[in-house]
């Protein structure tokens, strides 16, 4: 009986851990590589660069820095398990995912003489779905939707 609870226990720990394994650092062209941790291209990353649009990738064995287009990342994780989704030239930090994915992303705003940093939330259903912020209005909205009233509009996928 114990050697049972022992494997059953042991099983339920793998499988926890094989989950909430941390992503490997680097850049993904999909959420599908996410999903199966696997980037297409492994590497610190280095720059976001986002007037001149690329994104910078260090290897971690020969140091080669590759420049990739913006418009072909779908997102990339960092060393410290951190993943972003990109969206028009815009870094959304993945707080949360699984079939409902929420995102934020600090932004600076002007009150009289000082700057604050606020936190903005968003969310999409999967790691595909448009992004839409994560306000009561958008939920209510998106909520008693009718047939003929449109959802909010996604976060725009033009540069800044």
């Amino acid at each position: 009986m114990n050697i049972t609870a022992f494997a059953l226990a042991s099983s339920l720990l793998l499988a926890s851990a094989t989950v909430s394994a941390q992503p490997r650092p680097g850049a993904y062209f999909s959420s599908q590589q996410l999903a199966a941790n696997q980037p297409a291209v492994v590497g610190s990353i280095g720059v976001l660069n986002k007037p001149a649009g690329y994104l910078e990738v260090v290897s971690p064995t020969t140091y080669v820095v590759h420049r990739l287009p913006l418009a072909q990342v779908w997102g990339y994780a960092t060393a410290a398990g951190k993943v972003y989704r990109l969206v028009g030239h815009q870094a959304l930090a993945i707080e949360q995912h699984d079939s409902l994915v929420v995102y934020s992303r600090q932004r600076p705003i002007q009150q009289g003489r000082s700057t604050h940093t606020i936190t903005e939330f968003f969310y999409s259903v999967g790691l595909d779905g448009d992004i839409l912020p994560l306000t009561r209005r958008a939920l209510r909205r998106r909520t008693n939707m009718a047939e003929a009233a449109p959802p909010p509009a996604p976060l725009s996928s033009k540069p800044s």
